[in-house]
């Protein structure tokens, strides 16, 4: 996984991203396929999406990838994908190895009874939209979906006992109190084998650890006397070591605490009023792949503009992504992968053991980062009906008993029909006013309406959020009027929702402007004609991230907001 620390120091394990063979084998069955035959004609970047490339911008069908690997023994290997989209198949030496659904999340695939040595690893691709493969992947999403291996590829060595999973989670701020969970297994009865856990090269942990089994689980509550708080205006950040037998694992982490009391939502017992954007994983040129250099120039453009909050738009986001912001002290919002489901959907055991599935992956892997701060759920999905309630109840309360530190929302549309927010521990609202409906005069009043609604139904002891708010401006459009999809109608827009939620208002305690940069949208024609261009234009930054005239407007009132509330 792309980190901006090393995950192991002692584990082998070997990088396999780079160019690698690559064959568009189009509109085939992946059961068809014989992979031994494949003939790789061509060359891809692993990461990165080959739609996005020249010779297939905007082609669907399935896809292979190939490179050699080289197996140093018989001990066990696991290969690490940390995102494919959106179905793919692997195979080493033609042997099938796993499947695997859903394009942002990390997943792994054995490699056991084999001989030393090079080997052929082959994995089929499949970026077509197929519900029954890929229940999460809909070609009406309001977002292009591109295909490929998007994310990076690795194959560790195990060894002889391995750890699968390391979590740290804070126990208490004032003592710097945290607790630590490991799991691990092994090929063979485990037996006695040295323990040790190390922050900031202080050793606070050192034992022997016996078991009988061949799989286990180690907790422990340690105080980590001399470490700081994060927050996001001292992201304080520690790496924490985990060695067992001659394997290791590593994760940085922040201490620090958040909930809710009230209409607060709190960091360290300290209210915070989030300000900044949704977020969506695109370029016209990597797709979803991000390279680290546009990383780099999206956290410094989103710092610059005041935002202390990123609403991670609608999937889980690349982990290098979530280690800037807990670096720079943005709070994420992370969600599951998800756009405008319907009851049909949202009712189908398919649909949500996908959802299922894409939850435990996410929170697997962002579950250390200091810097998200909530998990959500089914963006804008048909909350309002009775008969989804149970799903979103199935779905929060997986999320909480894999993670009970974090409060769990779910964008609704529905801010006056909404059934399911006693489900939520905050309320975030999707809405358009000055855009789908009202003039841009009547903003305030539309959030005043929603704000008394909630209060009059059971849900003002909640912190509220305006999770999507915004307009489309199509870059370098202007005219004496100023009407819609012109750069003056969004940065007006702009400023007298901002003066409202964060200048005029105490009651909303968070802001995700929809949205940070333009992206290209879905292919339907039902979406692509509302979508000039066929991109969602309501960015402040166009797809190249150059700044519009909303980008100084959004920073001047974010700065004026943060300044007014010190």
């Amino acid at each position: 996984m792309r980190r901006r620390f090393r995950e192991h120091h002692t584990r082998h394990f070997t990088d396999l991203t780079g160019i690698w063979d690559f064959a568009f084998l189009g509109n085939i069955e992946p059961d068809e396929v014989d992979v031994t035959t494949i003939r790789f004609d061509e060359q891809m970047s692993v990461p990165g999406c080959f739609d996005a490339t020249p010779r297939y911008a905007g082609k669907r069908g399935l896809v292979a990838y190939r490179t050699d690997i080289t197996l140093t023994d018989k001990t066990r290997h696991r290969l690490f994908i940390d995102g494919l989209h959106h179905w793919g198949r692997v195979f080493l030496n033609g042997k099938h190895l796993c499947d695997h659904s859903n394009g942002f999340t990390r997943f792994s695939a054995d490699i056991a009874g084999h001989q030393p040595g090079k080997a052929a690893l082959v994995i089929l691709v499949d970026n077509r939209f197929n519900y029954d493969r890929s229940p999460l992947h809909l070609d009406y999403y309001d977002w292009y979906h591109f295909g490929g291996i998007s994310r990076g590829v690795e194959l560790h060595r195990l060894g002889e006992i391995w750890i699968d999973a390391l979590t740290v989670t804070t126990k208490d701020i004032a003592s710097r109190q945290v607790t630590i969970r490991i799991q691990y297994a092994s090929d063979k009865i485990i037996g006695e084998h040295a323990f040790r856990i190390v922050c900031d090269n202080n050793e606070i942990v050192s034992e022997t650890l016996k078991s009988n089994e061949t799989s286990g689980e180690i907790e422990r509550t340690c105080e980590l006397q001399d470490a700081e708080l994060w927050s996001p205006n001292e992201p304080n950040l520690h790496m924490l070591r985990v060695q067992l037998a001659d394997d290791d694992m590593c994760a940085r982490i922040g201490i620090r605490q958040v909930r809710t009391e009230g209409q607060d939502i709190l960091i360290n017992n300290v209210p915070i009023r989030l300000m900044g954007f949704c977020r969506h994983e695109a370029h016209p040129q990597f797709g979803h792949t991000q390279p680290e250099q546009l990383l780099i120039s999206d956290v410094q453009q989103l710092k610059d503009i005041g935002c202390n909050f990123v609403r991670g738009s609608h999937y889980p986001q690349d982990p290098m992504f979530l280690d800037l912001c807990d670096e720079a002290g943005i709070c994420v919002w992370c969600e599951s992968n998800a756009w405008g489901n319907v009851s049909e959907q949202i009712t189908d055991s398919h649909f949500i053991d996908a959802q299922l599935t894409d939850i435990r992956e996410m929170i697997s892997a962002s579950i250390n980062h200091p810097s998200v701060m909530m998990w959500g759920v089914l963006n804008e999905g048909e909350s309002k009906t009775l008969e989804c309630k149970p799903a979103y109840d199935k779905l929060l309360k997986l999320i909480r008993e894999l993670d009970p530190t974090r409060p769990v929302t779910y964008a609704s549309m529905y801010p006056f029909d909404d059934v399911c927010f006693d489900l939520a521990n905050i309320i975030s609202i999707n809405c358009y006013p000055g855009w789908y409906f009202d003039s841009i005069e009547e903003i305030p009043q539309y959030l005043d309406k929603v704000v008394s609604h909630l209060d009059s139904v059971g849900q003002g002891e909640k912190p509220l959020i305006i999770s999507e708010i915004g307009a489309g401006a199509v870059p370098g459009w202007s005219d004496w009027n100023e009407a819609r999809w012109t750069e003056q109608y969004q940065a007006r827009l702009l400023e007298v929702t901002i003066r409202h939620i964060l200048l005029d208002n105490n009651r909303i305690n968070g802001l995700s402007i929809w949205q940070f940069c333009d992206l290209r949208t879905s292919e339907t024609a039902r979406r692509a004609l509302g979508r000039p261009r066929g991109f969602n234009n309501k960015g402040v930054v166009d797809e190249y991230r150059r700044p519009k005239l909303a980008y100084d407007v959004v920073k001047r009132l974010f700065r004026q907001a943060r300044t007014d509330s010190h």
